[in-house]
């Protein structure tokens, strides 16, 4: 897909320059991000009257758009040694939202969540039909309001919930074109993100111990799926730093 990525940022260091890793997941499995849609932001569809609904494989049921992961890879670097030391992709093919007011109809879709350093969400924006970009910056993500990792390990999932999603400047000004109006502004709020995931698909799990020591535990607990998920879902809008900082300030 044309709006994945790679790496993140400019400058990051070629995998021959890098160190070694402390946790890799080549090939991301399931499950879904779903966003629970802030009661502003509908309000402010509604007054403008845009009509919102799900695209492909999407749903939107009782206030949250939900969108499945169809892969993506991470890799973590040992704090410090590599910037941004979560790297990779969580792609979400053949699902989005549709966005309707009259005649016109923009779709948003193929979301690539990219966890750089400022981590966003980026997508394929179609007008009537046609192709307007196949890849804007349309979410901006924040980290600072997540909660802490929940596992199951019967399911053999994780989910991490809490990220708030913004309206980009970029989104908000392609959204204005369309629609022929100035009332959509970057920074609104979108809602709050889940992700869940499966815990099984971890090539080189983490080691032992914090996040800030290269670990990937968040709960004081060993459990391998739950380190393994903790590298993955660490991937939320800058959560490696968030986690690291509550851990030590916890340990203060």
């Amino acid at each position: 897909m044309a709006a994945a990525v790679t790496g993140l940022g400019t400058g990051v260091a070629s995998a021959a320059q890098n160190p070694p890793p402390v946790a890799m997941i080549t090939n991301l499995t399931g499950q879904s991000t779903s966003v629970k849609l802030d009661s502003g932001f509908v309000g402010a569809l509604g007054q403008l009257g845009v009509e919102p609904s799900p695209e492909g494989s999407a749903k939107v049921e009782n206030g949250s758009a939900s969108f499945p992961i169809t892969g993506g890879n991470v890799t973590v670097y040992k704090p410090g040694e590599v910037n941004p030391y979560v790297q990779g992709k969580i792609e979400h093919d053949g699902s989005g939202l549709n966005l309707t007011k009259g005649d016109t109809k923009v779709t948003i879709s193929d979301f690539v969540i990219d966890p750089g350093d400022p981590a966003f969400l980026s997508g394929k924006v179609e007008a009537n039909g046609k192709v307007a970009a196949e890849s804007l910056k349309l979410f901006d993500l924040n980290g600072s309001t997540l909660k802490p990792i929940m596992v199951d390990s019967a399911a053999g999932t994780a989910t991490l919930t809490g990220t708030t999603v913004t309206l980009s400047s970029e989104a908000a000004q392609a959204l204005n074109g369309v629609f022929k109006t100035d009332a959509l502004k970057g920074g609104t709020t979108i809602g709050i993100a889940t992700i869940v995931v499966n815990t099984k698909s971890g090539d080189m799990p983490m080691p032992s111990g914090g996040v800030d020591t290269g670990g990937g535990s968040t709960s004081g607990t060993e459990d391998t799926g739950l380190i393994v998920a903790g590298a993955l879902l660490l991937l939320g809008a800058g959560t490696v730093v968030v986690v690291a900082r509550r851990r030590r300030a916890g340990q203060s």
